[in-house]
Order: structure tokens, then sequence, then C-alpha cells
């Protein structure tokens, strides 16, 4: 059990006294989050409540903890917990509804089943079942097509038959391998960047400004007039709109607008998904991100769309694979996010410089250092030493050294810096990329991999580079933020987010292996069992030959590099003229999912914050702060009181602006 106790670090700030009832608070919020976000995201299907980057599960939890805190310091002064120690039981809790969401349970145990219940029809016995090694799924490959363990997945279990544990042990235990050697490289990136984003740049961490507000300051928070206004606007518009689904005599207010079938003529008409969706909550958020990258989010994503109509009046307009927008429009964010990623490493040259020397013992610790999670030195080598588990396994079954390397490569260093940029920069609540690596790395012509990597690779994409939502690495850099605020020693932090990281896979692995199970995963939430799970088993089919195929896109190398030179020019600009109102992220993540959901809400909130910062400056725009994160509060708050309705008493419940 872990005890901070008060005493003075390097830099003479001082560190907050926490006794370890926190831990078991925390501990307790961890089972509670795996249980209602597993539950009710694949029981009640249509609230997301822990997919996002801030989960509203994690926020609604945290009022309880907070409010119930309260009453408790009312009637029981004594065992009323601190700030600090709701902040430990926090830091403790924020890996848990992205574990037992869509980071990783949602995509790992579907996996590793779905392709066997599937196959019949697919021929995918005949194009797979040979190269999928046997410790990687718990069926025997060579019996073929819907065994057992995989029907009674998808389609529960008969009366008097145990959970087959026994068939599950050997896959679990060597798909941990990977996943805690990721997460271990996740930790040690945390360390290596937090200082120059943090104490360099000073990003702003819009997704942490909410649960600081609540932990640390709860009665100012709990006693504002202005953020209950808020509330009352955000939870009262889906109280209003749940009410409807019961009684249809209640108005309902839209909040997602479909925009496609107002274009009936060429070449309008070939634009891909286009939506409006009208989120408080995204509103609240994007209040607090900066103005220039708000505005540049959401006009880069319309001048995508009038490149996909003006392709569509020249040419064809050819879809892409992994996003919703056209395949040159998607080839440009690739490329944008290679040179985002490089250009982010280039700017932190000189930290990034420090941080090797302090690898080879060349230079002795500052006072910095302490207020990381380990040294610097740790940092280097265990980043080093996960990345050499994650090639050795990926070749130990079946990958090249270098497809290996690209793979991982480009998904730890430019997917998970860009994401993790995203949320820490911009405050954006889903992260999802527009490609995977092998789009870059086969140029659409993925037959050149042959069958044994093609079959891994349908695993490996599942369960890392397609849907990048809840992941790992941004919510420790937002603990990171949590510790610095709530003046906690990061060193004794990290063994929280080491066993919060632990406890939630235990739990979450548990309640999600019993729930199909029990229920049967075709009557669960069908993207997760019947969609995620086989998209790149689908995909791929067409390429298990090895026969050479018609490239899908001949210009992808042509846009990759069109879309990394836009954002080199943007950078520069941006060094070079101040002001400038373009941010190349914006264009980087235009083609993303995120974007695509919440484009209309940051030009809302674009429309607000403009006139407020304009007009009344930054004192007006401070003051009406608590009014936007009331936005949020409600909205997160009702998408998790609604879940727990649907989940126990299976009643509709309106629909929330996130899907």
């Amino acid at each position: 059990m872990v005890t901070l106790t008060r005493e003075e670090t390097s830099d003479t700030s001082s560190v907050v006294a926490v006794r370890p009832r926190a831990v078991v608070v925390g501990i307790a919020g961890v089972v509670t989050l795996c249980v209602i976000v597993s539950a009710g995201e694949l029981i009640a299907k249509n609230i997301q409540i822990g997919m996002m980057q801030l989960a509203p599960a994690l926020v609604g939890v945290l009022f309880v903890l907070i409010a119930g805190n309260q009453l408790i310091g009312w009637l029981f002064p004594r065992l009323k917990l601190t700030p600090a120690e709701i902040a430990v039981a926090y830091i403790l809790m924020i890996p848990a509804p992205m574990i037992a969401s869509r980071g990783l349970m949602e995509r790992w145990l579907p996996l590793l089943v779905g392709v066997n219940y599937y196959a019949p029809g697919n021929r995918w016995d005949v194009l797979f079942f040979p190269h999928i090694p046997q410790a990687l799924v718990p069926w025997d490959v060579t019996k073929g097509a819907r065994q057992d363990v995989a029907v009674w997945f998808y389609e529960r279990l008969p009366g008097g038959v145990a959970l087959p544990w026994r068939e599950w042990v050997v896959p679990l235990l060597v798909w941990l391998v990977l996943i805690l050697a990721v997460y271990a490289a996740f930790f040690c990136m945390t360390v290596i960047l937090r200082r120059h984003w943090v104490e360099g740049e000073k990003l702003s961490f819009p997704l942490v400004q909410l649960p600081l507000e609540m932990m640390l300051q709860p009665q100012s928070f709990l006693r504002n007039r202005l953020m209950w206004a808020g509330f009352v606007v955000s939870f009262g518009l889906f109280l209003v709109n749940g009410l409807h689904q019961w009684m249809p005599s209640v108005p309902e207010v839209p909040l997602m607008f479909q925009l496609n079938p107002l274009f009936t003529e060429r070449p309008w008409n070939q634009v891909s998904y286009w939506a409006i969706w009208i989120s408080p909550a995204a509103i609240g958020f994007f209040y607090l991100m900066p103005t220039d990258l708000l505005f540049s989010f959401w006009l880069f994503y319309l001048l995508g769309k009038l490149q996909e109509a003006i392709a569509a009046a020249y040419s064809e307009n050819i879809p892409f694979e992994h996003a919703t927008f056209g395949a040159h429009v998607a080839y440009q964010g690739a490329g944008a996010f290679i040179m985002l990623a490089l250009l982010t490493l280039y700017s932190a040259r000189h930290h990034l410089k420090h941080v090797w020397r302090r690898a080879i013992g060349a230079v002795p610790a500052d006072a910095g250092e302490a207020r990381e999670m380990f040294s610097y030195r740790v940092a280097f080598w265990g980043l080093v030493a996960s990345l050499l588990v994650i090639l050795l396994w990926a070749r130990y079954f079946g990958m090249t050294w270098q497809v290996a390397l690209f793979h991982f490569g480009v998904y730890l260093f430019v997917q998970a810096i860009i994401m993790s940029r995203c949320t820490a920069e911009g405050g954006l609540l889903i992260t999802e990329g527009c490609f995977t690596p092998m789009d870059i790395y086969t140029w659409g012509e993925r037959q050149m991999l042959g069958a044994r990597q093609l079959t891994l690779l349908s695993f490996l994409d599942g369960m890392h580079t397609r849907d990048l939502r809840g992941m790992l690495l941004t919510g420790l850099l937002d603990a990171q933020k949590v510790t610095e605020q709530a003046r906690l020693r990061a060193r004794k932090v990290l063994w929280l987010l080491v066993g919060g990281v632990l406890f939630a896979i235990l739990v979450a692995l548990v309640v999600q292996m019993w729930l199909p199970y029990r229920y049967g995963a075709i009557n669960l939430y069908s993207y997760v069992y019947s969609s995620a799970s086989i998209q790149f088993f689908r995909e791929n089919a067409p390429f298990m030959g090895g026969v050479p195929t018609r490239r899908e896109y001949p210009a992808g190398p042509l846009f990759t590099m069109i879309g990394a030179l836009v954002c080199a020019l943007l950078s520069y600009l941006r060094w070079r003229i101040a002001g400038f109102p373009l941010h190349p992220l914006g264009y980087a993540m235009a083609p993303s999912w995120g974007i695509v959901v919440f484009w209309f809400s940051m030009l809302a909130a674009w429309l607000i914050k403009m006139p407020i910062v304009h007009y009344g400056g930054m004192r007006t725009f401070r003051l009406l702060r608590p009014f936007f994160l009331g936005l949020i509060f409600g909205e997160f708050l009702s998408a998790c009181m609604w879940s727990l309705i649907a989940w126990f008493w299976q009643l509709p419940t309106p629909t929330f602006p996130w899907p």
C-alpha cells in the first residue's frame, strides 16, 4: 500500500500528505468503472461512457465520490478525504475506463474468436487459419470454423457448461506480453515528453481542467451558480430527449443532422459522410482550447470536404478503407501525421538531447528530473527494452524485422505522439487517425507482405493502429498533470498508476469474459463483436493469395508527400509570422473521426469564444469558464444516468452526440 507523507521536494514545493485509505477508495473506483463501463457500453449499446479520453463514467464516479465526501465531512469530519487523497484515487482510476472500453478489452477478446466464428462464407478457414499461430487464439487452428469456444462466446454458454478458461489461458498470457510491453513504452514516453510539453511549451491539458476543479476546489465548484447554469442547460437537454423516448408527446431537441441528403447533384453528392453533431460537452471542452487550433480544426475539415467535391468533379472520388474521407484527403492526413511527429520531436530536440546525455551518464540529474515518475535513464533504456520485447514478439510470430519496426514505430512514435498532442494541447475527446502503418508501407499492395504477415497484421491492426480511442498514453500524461497540480510525489504516484493498470486489466478481463459467455456477443454491442473484431480479416482477405492486384489508389504516395509538405509549411509560417492563425495539428487531424464528429461543435465554440475574448478580454473568458465546465459536467453525468437506466431496466435512451 502506498503512503504519501509531507516532505519537501527538491524545488521546495510541498508534497501533500495522503493516507492509504485513498488507495482503497481508488481500488473500489476501478472495480466500479470496469463494471459500469463494460455493462453500459456492451449491454446498453448506444451510450459509450468509457471510450473517450476523458470518460463520462470517470467524471460520474468522481462526482459521486466528491459529493459523498462532502456529506461524510458534514456528518463525520474526521473521515473526510482531503483534496489530495481524492486526487490519488482519481489517478488510480484514470486507466480503468480506457482499459475496459476501446483502449483494450473491447478490441482484445473479440479479436481472438471473431475470425473463427465468422469464417463460414468468408473462406477464412482456408485463407487465414493455416497461418495463425496456435498460441494466439483459444481455439484449435487445425479443426475448422465455429468451434465451441467461439460459438459459446457469441451465442452464450449452454446450461451447465463452465466458462472455458482453460482454452483462454495461454493466448491471454501470450498477448499480455505484447500489451504490457506497449504500456511500459507508454510509461517511458510519458516521462520523456512531460517536461517539455508542460514546462517548455506550457500545453493547457484541457481534459483535466474539469476533474481538477472538482477535486481541488470541491466546495467552490459545487456552489458556483454559473457552473450549475451550464449543467442545467446540458443535463436538461438530454433529460428532455430521454423523456421523448418514453413519451413521444414530449418534444425532442435534435442533435444530429445528416448533410449528405441535402446534396443530390454531382459533385457534392459524391462527398463522403457529412453530418452535424451538437454536443454541449464538446463545446465546453473546445471553449478551453487555443483559438487558433480551434479555428484550424473546423476550417481544415471543411476544406477537406471541398477537396472531395473538386476531386469528384474531375475524376472518381475514391473512398478510403480507414477514413470517412476520400483517399486523397486521408493520405494527406497520413503525411501530415508523420511530418508533425517529426517536427514535434525536433522542437523538443534540446530536451531529448538532455535525456540522452542522462541515459549515458554524461550529465547529472537536475531538479526538474525529480518531478518525473522515474529517472530519464530508466525512461530511455526502458523504452529501448520495451521496443525490443515488442519486436521480438512480432518476429517470433512471423513478422520480418523491417515490417515490425515500421508497424510499431509508426504506432508508438507517430500515432501515439500525435494523439497525445491532440489531447494535451487541443482537448480532443476522441483520438483517432485516418490510416494504418501498412497503408503507407505497402501503398495499397498488401500482397507484398505475404500470407503469414497479413494474418498477424489482421490481429495487430485491430488491436492497436485502427481505432485509437482509449489510448493509454494520453491518460498517463493527464495523470502526470494531476500529480503536479495536486502536489503529489510523482515517484510514488507511479506505483499507483502501475497498480491501477494491472488491476483494471484483471477486473475488466473477468467482466468481459463473463458478459459474452453469459448473454452472447451477438446480443451485445455489434461494433465491438461483429465489426471491429473482423475488419482487417475482411480487408486483407483479397490479398491472401499472393497474386498482384490493382493498386486501389496509385496517387497515394503523391498525396502523402503533399500532406507532409503542407504540414511543414504551416509549421514554418507559425514560426516566422506572429499570430499566424492556421495550426498544422488542425490540418493533420482534419480527416480523423474525432473531427468528423466534433467539427460543428468546434465551429460553435469558436463563434462563442471569439467575441468573448475580443470584446471582454481574458477576464471575461475566465469569468464564463465555469458555465462551460457545467456544460461538460451536465452532459457526462446525464450519459452515466441514462446508461445505468438502460442497463438495469432496458429502457430506451437519448442519443448522445459522440458515436
